[in-house]
């Protein structure tokens, strides 16, 4: 009950026809008993005859797109809902389905929402709760929906500005030492052993056979491989919500590892995002390769705990002889020079993307950009830099079509259908 008011009356009018008795007494009780008994069936009608779906075209979608979804409100009572208020408890930013409706009796109302995905990320869709009353306020029916539904908003791929990447110069051997990676590489070849190589890696049929420690060695045309190492160090990030330096990079890593896998089946990209959530995924070609990274790249959350120096050095191993490393980055910090160095020194080529912290918070930091370029530079890594507001054009066009009235000079209106890009 919203209010316990109908109670006490009814035990002050029963009161007073004790006391005192009268007919007023007994017909007031009659009203306000009546009207708390019809109070009172109406709302268990509708705690027992009403429901709510709701439906959703797909369970993911790209930044920028409009997601969809379909309600149904159900009331297979006798007695109509006049009003229905529905509360929403979704996570995606900026999407409401709170609204109230009504639905006749033994009828169904359907009706159809829609919002549009601005910021990647993983979210839930629901609990739902439904909240109804009588028509005289006396009763509140609150149905509760607790139903969740896992939603994936995958970042936008763009094009990518002018980036010269260093093309590896191996002959396409190499070593790793993850075992994880091994179902991922075909072995070619074996070799003698060498001091650092992976024990795991022993051919022991070979060894047997030629009487010494013989190495499996793998053919992956490594020329052709990018490994993506996103900067997920929460200590160096700037900005807020899209315009931020973390949203930028994921953006850049899913655009690069769009367009070199575009370049053709033989080539293949892997990912490093270590965050919250530490995730590794081996080079791998084709358009399932690409799905991965945006999955992973859809949760990726910013840690403290996972500085870039740290990534490098925790991750170096894994990378084979000859293949290309783009780490795309805000520290400005050189700490992280050193590890990047030692890939050289592996026969790797690395690259730094360098997302401009200061264009975000509006410190400068043009001197301590230009002394990490430099120091760079002095060992021959490429960098590039990307600043706040760089126009990044969709690499997929997408065109939303919508329906506009326009009023002639005779007084007719007329459906006019609009598209625009988004």
């Amino acid at each position: 009950m919203n209010t316990r008011l109908p109670l006490i009356l009814l035990a002050l009018l029963f009161f007073s026809e004790l006391v005192s008795p009268a007919r007023v007494w007994m017909y007031l009780l009659t009203g306000v008993g009546g009207l708390t008994l019809i109070a009172y069936v109406w709302a268990r009608q509708m705690r027992d005859g009403v429901h709510l779906t709701r439906h959703t075209h797909g369970t993911w979608v790209t930044v920028g797109d409009v997601l969809e979804e379909r309600f149904a409100l159900r009331d297979e009572s006798f007695l109509p809902v006049l009003w229905a208020e529905i509360l929403d408890r979704s996570t995606i930013p900026e999407y409401s389905v709170s609204q109230v409706v009504a639905c006749g009796a033994q009828g169904e109302y359907r009706w159809i929402t829609r919002g549009e995905c601005r910021r990647r990320g993983v979210y839930t869709l629901g609990p739902t709760e439904v909240r109804l009353g009588d028509p005289f306020g006396l009763f509140r029916v609150v149905i509760h929906y607790p139903e969740t539904e896992t939603i994936l908003v995958y970042p936008r791929v763009m094009h990518l500005p002018p980036l010269e990447l260093p093309v590896g110069t191996a002959s396409g051997r190499a070593r790793a030492s993850l075992r994880a990676f091994d179902r991922a590489l075909l072995a070619a070849t074996v070799r003698g052993y060498q001091p650092g190589d992976s024990l795991h890696l022993v051919h022991w049929p070979s060894s047997a056979h030629r009487g010494e420690l013989m190495v499996k060695e793998f053919d992956m045309e490594l020329s052709g491989n990018l490994w993506v190492v996103l900067d997920l160090d929460e200590t160096t990030q700037a900005g807020e919500g899209e315009e931020s330096t973390l949203e930028y990079g994921v953006v850049l890593a899913a655009s690069l590892a769009a367009e070199f896998l575009q370049h053709g089946e033989r080539r293949s990209v892997g990912l490093v995002a270590f965050g919250q959530q530490p995730s590794m995924l081996p080079p791998h070609p084709g358009q399932e390769q690409l799905w991965r990274i945006l999955r992973v790249l859809a949760g990726a959350v910013a840690s403290p705990d996972w500085p870039l120096e740290r990534v490098l050095r925790e991750t170096r191993a894994v990378f084979g002889r000859g293949q290309t490393v783009a780490v795309i980055t805000s520290s400005l910090k050189p700490g992280w020079v050193p590890p990047l160095l030692s890939l050289v020194q592996r026969g790797l080529s690395p690259v730094a993307i360098l997302v401009d912290p200061g264009s975000f918070d509006g410190h400068a930091s043009g001197q301590e950009m230009a002394a990490l370029r430099e120091l760079l530079a002095e060992h021959g890594i490429p960098s590039h830099v990307i600043k706040q507001g760089y126009p990044f054009q969709p690499l997929i066009r997408q065109v939303r079509r919508r329906v506009e009235y326009k009023v002639l000079g005779t007084g007719r209106v007329v459906p006019v259908v609009v598209e625009e890009e988004v």
